[in-house]
């Protein structure tokens, strides 16, 4: 071989562009299926960590008693309206609301006979009591993982909270002013977001195995590739299904460069690189010759050096090289052949 070495040779850029355009369809398909990946794993992870869940929201206007310096509406924050939400005397009111409806047995999935799990069943974080903007507006969010749940919740608070809140001083006047049906939590869809993610994610990884791939990828694509690793005679190229007993090749310098270079030679010997056990020494040394077939693209290199190292030692004469096996078409894109 030649002093230059394999991993400092120039870049042909051209070469690469024909070299990535063979894998393309691939590298699309890894892009693809990061696309794919991505989107299934974060469905599968959204749906994992975002339970089912649906709510429904009441909103009361509450009038209180007149106070000059509105300490009661002080008292009476958002903060406030939680914690009592939760305390016994309106769960206790709520609890008495939802026995009242047989039917609640079977919509909360409970038994209706104990006050104590039922207020338990309340107090765990079903409902949330918040002062959003003016202080006589109470909102109050109802969230379980049954629709029925959350309504008959809500239904069953909406009515115990009106008796409370009329026995409270404070309060001259408590009313519902709306009541919205239970539905589904629609959570922040990212979908399109993990599958672009994924997708790029996965270009990435596939354009750098590529680049990976092609900087040691020790083929022999077009002449130059030949020339500038070995120091013999480049005789020529054959696309694929060619042979040397062919009358006419695709590319015509091969056959005028095979006739000039074998016309005082009888028998000479076309060996492929690829062909183990090579032939006996004796035989090869008996011949005028051998021509060294390597086949286009096949990330042979090391296979040719190997080669070339043993009719090397085995004194035998290498008249030249011949790729074969060529892609016809990354060929005439390469030459301009059209």
């Amino acid at each position: 071989m030649k002093n230059q070495d394999f991993m400092n040779e120039s870049m042909d850029f051209k070469r690469l562009f024909l070299c990535f355009k063979r894998k393309m369809l691939l590298i699309i398909g890894i892009t693809l299926a990061g696309a794919l990946l991505g989107g299934g794993i974060y469905l599968m992870v959204r749906t994992i960590s975002m339970p089912v869940q649906y709510q429904s929201r009441s909103q009361f206007y509450i009038q209180y008693i007149y106070d000059p310096i509105r300490r009661v509406e002080e008292y009476y924050n958002g903060y406030t309206w939680n914690d009592l939400l939760h305390s016994d005397p309106i769960i206790e009111q709520v609890v008495i609301a939802l026995k009242a409806e047989p039917s609640n047995e079977k919509r909360l999935n409970a038994s209706l006979s104990s006050d104590e799990e039922l207020s338990e069943l309340l107090r765990a974080n079903s409902f949330k009591g918040e002062i959003l903007s003016d202080r006589r507006l109470l909102t109050i969010t109802f969230t379980t993982d049954f629709r029925p749940k959350t309504a008959a919740i809500q239904e069953a608070m909406e009515t115990g909270l009106l008796i409370y809140a009329d026995r409270q001083r404070e309060i001259v006047s408590m009313e519902l002013i709306r009541s919205t049906e239970p539905q589904l939590v629609i959570w922040d869809n990212h979908l399109h977001r993990a599958i672009i993610g994924g997708g790029v994610l996965f270009l990435l990884f596939a354009l750098f195995g590529w680049w990976f791939y092609y900087i040691l990828d020790d083929s022999l694509y077009v002449v130059a590739d030949a020339e500038k690793r070995y120091p013999y005679p480049v005789i020529g190229i054959l696309v694929k299904g060619e042979t040397i007993a062919a009358e006419a090749f695709n590319f015509a310098e091969t056959k005028e460069n095979l006739a000039y270079l074998l016309k005082d030679k009888q028998n000479p010997i076309y060996l492929s690189v690829e062909k183990w056990p090579y032939p006996d020494g004796y035989d090869l040394r008996g011949a005028d010759g051998v021509i060294l077939e390597i086949p286009f693209g096949c990330r042979n290199g090391k296979k040719t050096d190997r080669c070339v190292s043993f009719l090397r030692n085995q004194d035998v004469v290498i008249l030249g090289l011949i790729i074969t096996e060529a892609d016809e078409r990354f060929l005439r894109w390469y030459y301009g052949l059209g």
